[in-house]
C-alpha cells in the first residue's frame, strides 16, 4: 500500500534551511531533467510540452537552489503587453516545490512563492497569475500560501469540481469502493471479450490520433485542446515525461476505445479520450478506465487518477462519481491567483482575462450555431 505524505509543515528547521533561495534561470535543454525530480511535476510544467505550444520567447524556466541543491521551481509563460516591457506571467499548476522522496515541507512553498512575487511582480512589474493545482491533498495548502503572500482570488473556472480516484490504496479496496452501478458495468464489460493494450512511442500516438479524428468528425467536436503535442510528447527525452496510451480491442481486435494519460507525477491526469460508436453498448469505457487504474496502482509512484471535470449534471459526472467510489476525492478546483505592484498594471492584466474569456465564450457559441445548422 502506498503510503500518503506528511502534509503538515516541517517543524525545527536548522539555520541552513533559513538560508534564502538562490534562483538560478535553466535552459531549455535542461529543464525537464529538474522537472522530474518532483513528485508534483505535471505536462504543464515541462519544457517537452509548452515548447510545442509557445514561442521560445514566452517560456522561462527558473530554479531555486540551496546550498547548491535544487529546492523548487518552475515554468513561467509571460504575455507581454503592446508596446510594454511587461505583461502577465502565468504558473500554471505550479510551482514545483515537492521532492521525490522528501518530506513536505510548506515552507518551501512560501519562500518560492514569495521569490517568485519579487522577482516578476515586483523587480519587473509583472501581473503574476497563479493556476494552482487541483490536487486531492495540497490544493487547499497552495491557496492558503499565495493568500498569505497578498495575493487575490480571480476568476472560478466554469466547471470547478475534479474527480480523483485513489490509486495509494490495494486493487480489491478500489474495487470495493466504486459505486454498485459501476461494479456492475465493470463487470459486463469483463464478460465482453474485451481486452487492453499499451502502444508506447510514435505508433501508440498515430493510432490514438485515428481513433480521434474519426470521432471528431463523427461528433463534430470543437477541440480546443493541446492534443497536437501528443506525438512529440510520446519521443520526450525523459522517458517519465511520455503520456501512456491505452487501448480497449473488441473480441474481433478492432480497438474501440483508448486513453491517453499523463503519469509524470504522483497524480496521474486523464488527458484525452477516443471511442467509437461500439464502445458505449460494450461498457468499453469502464474497461479503459479500470484497466488505467491497475497500471497506475502498480507503480508507488502514483497516488492518485485525476479524471479531471465534468458538469454536475451531466451523465459523465454520474461515471465520474461512481468511479472515485467511496475512497477517492471529489474536490474544487481553485480559482486564479493574482498580484500586481501597480494600478494600471493590475488593470491591464485583469482586461487581458477578461478578453480571453469573452472570446472563449464566443468561439464555442458560434461552434454550437455552426454545429447546429450543419446538422
Amino acid at each position: 500500500m502506498n503510503v500518503a505524505p506528511d502534509l503538515k509543515t516541517t517543524a525545527g528547521m536548522n539555520e541552513a534551511a533559513m538560508r534564502a533561495l538562490e534562483p538560478r534561470y535553466v535552459s531549455p535543454a535542461d529543464w525537464d531533467a529538474l522537472a522530474v525530480q518532483f513528485c508534483d511535476v505535471i505536462h504543464e510544467q515541462t519544457e517537452c510540452f509548452n515548447a510545442l505550444r509557445w514561442q521560445p520567447s514566452q517560456l522561462e524556466r527558473i530554479a531555486f537552489f540551496r546550498d547548491d541543491v535544487l529546492v523548487s521551481g518552475a515554468v513561467v509563460l509571460l504575455v507581454h503587453f503592446p508596446f510594454m516591457n511587461t505583461g502577465v506571467a502565468v504558473i500554471k499548476w505550479g510551482p514545483l516545490w515537492r521532492k521525490r522522496g522528501a518530506a513536505v515541507d510548506r515552507s518551501i512553498l512560501c519562500e518560492t512563492i514569495s521569490a517568485l512575487k519579487t522577482i516578476y511582480a515586483e523587480e519587473r512589474s509583472f501581473f503574476l497569475s497563479f493556476f494552482p493545482r487541483a490536487d486531492a491533498e495540497v490544493s487547499e495548502i497552495e491557496e492558503q500560501a499565495l493568500r498569505e503572500a497578498g495575493f487575490y482570488q480571480g476568476e472560478d473556472l466554469d466547471s470547478p469540481e475534479r474527480y480523483f480516484v485513489n490509486v495509494g490504496i490495494s486493487l480489491d479496496e478500489i474495487r470495493s469502493s466504486l459505486s454498485q452501478k459501476w461494479r456492475y458495468n465493470l463487470k459486463k464489460a469483463e464478460n465482453r471479450g474485451l481486452t487492453a493494450r499499451i502502444v508506447e512511442g510514435p505508433a501508440g500516438a498515430r493510432e490514438f490520433m485515428s481513433l480521434y479524428q474519426e470521432m471528431m468528425d463523427r461528433k463534430n467536436f470543437h477541440d480546443t485542446s493541446a492534443i497536437y503535442t501528443l506525438g512529440e510528447l510520446m519521443v520526450a527525452d525523459e522517458a517519465a515525461l511520455r503520456p501512456l496510451v491505452v487501448f480497449i480491442d473488441d473480441a474481433c481486435g478492432e480497438p474501440v476505445a483508448s486513453a491517453v494519460v499523463d503519469v509524470a507525477g504522483e497524480r496521474a491526469v486523464y488527458l484525452y479520450g477516443a471511442t467509437r460508436d461500439k464502445a458505449l453498448p460494450l461498457n468499453a469505457g469502464y474497461m479503459m478506465h479500470w484497466e488505467i487504474v491497475r497500471r497506475l496502482q502498480a507503480d508507488p509512484n502514483n497516488r492518485w487518477y485525476d479524471l479531471g471535470g465534468a458538469d454536475a449534471d451531466s451523465r459523465l459526472h454520474q461515471f465520474k462519481r461512481g468511479f472515485v467510489g467511496k475512497a477517492g476525492v471529489i474536490s474544487t478546483t481553485p480559482s486564479y491567483y493574482h498580484f500586481a505592484n501597480k494600478t494600471h498594471i493590475r488593470f491591464l492584466g485583469e482586461l487581458l482575462y477578461f478578453a480571453r474569456r469573452m472570446k472563449g465564450r464566443i468561439l464555442r457559441r458560434l461552434h454550437e450555431v455552426m454545429g447546429g445548422k450543419k446538422n
